[in-house]
């Protein structure tokens, strides 16, 4: 929400701690209950940050961020490259993949598959809700521990990606 300028000393201040509410179980554990309660939002810290700056001009907004007709075509030049990567890498042995092909891939690897990309959507998806349900019940510590348990498989899929690529790839003369 933006807050007025005047109280601000002419900035605007950007923030949206949404008043989001969900049905909550009463003391007697009946989820139909009327009562609600507001949703708990992430808290990982104990600072709070708060920056202001000033209103950018129409133009300024403009100029510094991508118009609809920008994300239409960077999502289309994706999806362009993706299809490509797809077609060279089920029509073109591996050993036969030239250096620079390869690099093409790097960071594309999830996209390349629909059923990894939505496998990795939904576990995404699945860890920061479970994240997120459990600060109710873990203090700051135990939370961390928690969510670093969580992702263990994500930071070791991330490891055996980035020691494949080192292997594969060498730094390309004159690069």
């Amino acid at each position: 929400m933006l807050t007025d300028t005047a109280a601000t000393g002419g900035y605007d201040l950007i923030v949206d701690f949404g008043n989001r509410r969900r049905p909550s179980e009463d003391d007697t554990g009946n989820a139909n209950a009327a009562t609600m309660k507001k949703e708990k939002q992430v808290r990982f810290s104990e600072d709070v940050a708060v920056h202001c700056f000033q209103c950018p001009s129409r133009e300024e907004v403009a100029r510094r961020w991508n118009s609809e007709q920008d994300k239409d075509v960077l999502t289309r030049d994706m999806i362009r490259d993706v299809r490509s990567i797809r077609h060279v890498l089920a029509t073109t042995p591996m050993e036969e993949l030239e250096k620079e092909t390869l690099y093409g891939c790097v960071g594309l690897e999830c996209l390349i598959s629909s059923r990894v990309m939505n496998f990795l959507k939904k576990r995404k998806r699945e860890h920061s809700r479970s994240v997120v349900d459990m600060q109710a019940y873990l203090g700051v510590e135990r939370l961390a521990a928690y969510a670093a348990n969580r992702s263990f498989e994500s930071r070791e899929r991330a490891q055996k990606l980035a020691a494949g690529y080192s292997e594969i790839l060498s730094p390309i003369d004159g690069a």
